[in-house]
């Protein structure tokens, strides 16, 4: 019996997430700030004011978090659940059919530009790690049943559930950056960042089809009424029938799952000493400004395109695929009911091959659109920018819109509304005062925010201003 379930992803996870500090969607609050560094990460064919350079981990750390369903008072109220969490209606009646979260997390461990004859230079040394989840309401569903929240309500019939495209993904890598913009005419600007790639450890399950009929016998209702609880003997006698088919891989040098004797997933094994580089790949950033009239300039940037191709030798596979029919008992209750919702064992996962499963993966990448246009000598501006960023499992799309504050370079704000992924009920805000400069897209005033996110930097003026197109 597997010992891996799907806490041993999340696990991993929070090792490639938090141990990795570490492509997030960034801070749209910050896109017309000039004074600003943050504005190249979502445009390389920006350019700040001035050259910087950014205190090493926190001089540009930012993370995000969003999902179709559950908000930040829901996370609370899960966290307070504890052992009542499948009997938490709700929590269960916010549930959709297909229930999404996404998380990513970026960081530069050393980040600088500067200024130089007719272009501005950008290099960059980051770690990245992004996290996508698709769960289906069913799999909820079941284990309340399992955990005999409504026993009364099952017990004697036969209960069907479709647990199908199911998906846990993980990826955490280590980024190398070089960026170059340059001012074509007076009113173009154009900008590319190329990015070489080390791949540090993914993990995925991918549940295809599950489809599960359970048939429940009748219990003591006496014996169950009295003692509160649901008994693993009330569940004996249960037909546990399923189809299935999914994957399991991970890629981690030093680590990855071990099997046991019968080719079974007996746990994730991991050994800190040993991690190293398990994959390669590049990504290309691609920007440009265009200023139509004096006061109005358009823009627009595609971010990363590209790949990482993971080593087939630090990969481990399990797959599940075909029928089972099983009737429960004394020998088998826990791989079937007990356990983790999403536990190996439930499913049969066995040892599978690295060469079939795809070894390239493909980065999240990010389409943005916007337009600005300037007042009061461009001190002040207002705008609006459109993003769709193409994560896994669905694609997050936001209509940003923003007035900026920039009277000096050591001195920027802006205020920004968002209605998509915040549902039209929360606020932007973004502030660079001297070196520090701190922001989010998302401040709630109460309510049940179903996305945030926050930047933090630290950056200090290197080098020289930019100069007007004339003297260039």
């Amino acid at each position: 019996m597997g010992k891996l379930g799907y806490k041993g992803l999340l696990l991993l996870g929070g090792m490639m997430m938090l141990g990795e500090a570490a492509q997030a969607q960034y801070l749209r609050s910050s896109y017309f700030m000039e004074g600003t560094s943050a504005r190249l990460q979502l445009n390389p064919g920006l350019q700040p004011t001035k050259g910087y350079f950014n205190m090493p981990i926190i001089g540009s750390f930012n993370m995000s978090a969003s999902s179709n369903v559950l908000g930040t008072s829901d996370i609370i109220d899960l966290m307070d659940s504890g052992s009542d969490l499948y009997s938490n209606d709700k929590l269960f009646d916010r549930l959709k059919a297909d229930n999404r979260l996404n998380v990513n997390l970026n960081t530069d461990i050393l980040s600088f530009g500067w200024y130089r004859g007719k272009g501005f230079w950008s290099v960059n040394v980051g770690l990245r790690a992004d996290f996508g989840a698709a769960l289906a309401k069913d799999m909820f569903s079941m284990m309340r049943t399992m955990n005999g929240f409504a026993l009364e309500d099952v017990a004697g019939t036969n209960q069907s559930y479709s647990l199908s495209n199911q998906t846990l993904n993980m990826k955490a890598y280590a980024e190398i950056g070089l960026g170059y913009s340059r001012r074509i005419t007076e009113k173009l600007t154009v900008g590319g960042r190329v990015k070489v790639l080390l791949g540090l450890a993914r993990a995925e399950m991918n549940i295809n089809q599950f489809d599960l009929n359970l048939d429940v016998p009748n219990p003591q209702y006496a014996n169950y009424e009295s003692r509160g609880e649901l008994s693993p003997s009330d569940w004996y006698g249960s037909h546990y029938d399923y189809s299935a088919n999914g994957n399991v891989i991970t890629t981690l040098k030093g680590g990855g799952m071990t099997f046991d004797n019968d080719g079974m997933i007996d746990d994730f094994d991991l050994d800190a000493g040993d991690l190293g580089i398990a994959g390669s790949g590049f990504g290309i950033d691609l920007g440009a400004s265009y200023k139509v009239w004096d006061n109005l300039t358009v823009s627009a940037s595609i971010l990363d395109l590209g790949f990482l191709k993971w080593k087939e030798s630090e990969t481990t596979v399990a797959t599940v695929s075909g029928e089972a029919h099983e009737m429960i008992d004394a020998s088998n209750y826990d791989r079937y009911i007990g356990g983790d919702f999403l536990s190996f064992e439930r499913f049969d996962f066995e040892e599978g091959s690295p060469e079939k499963v795809k070894t390239k993966t493909r980065l999240y990448s990010t389409l943005l659109l916007a337009g600005e246009y300037g007042l009061l000598n461009n001190k002040l501006s207002v705008g609006a920018m459109y993003t769709a960023r193409f994560a896994e499992p669905k694609t997050l799309n936001e209509l940003t819109f923003l007035a900026t504050f920039r009277p000096k370079n050591w001195l920027n704000a802006a205020i920004s509304y968002s209605p998509i992924q915040a549902s039209g009920k929360s606020i932007g805000l973004a502030v660079k005062l001297g070196p520090l400069f701190v922001g989010t897209d998302y401040m709630f005033f109460g309510g049940n925010s179903k996305s945030v996110n926050g930047f933090l930097g630290i950056s200090f003026p290197l080098g020289g201003k930019a100069k007007p197109f004339s003297e260039l």
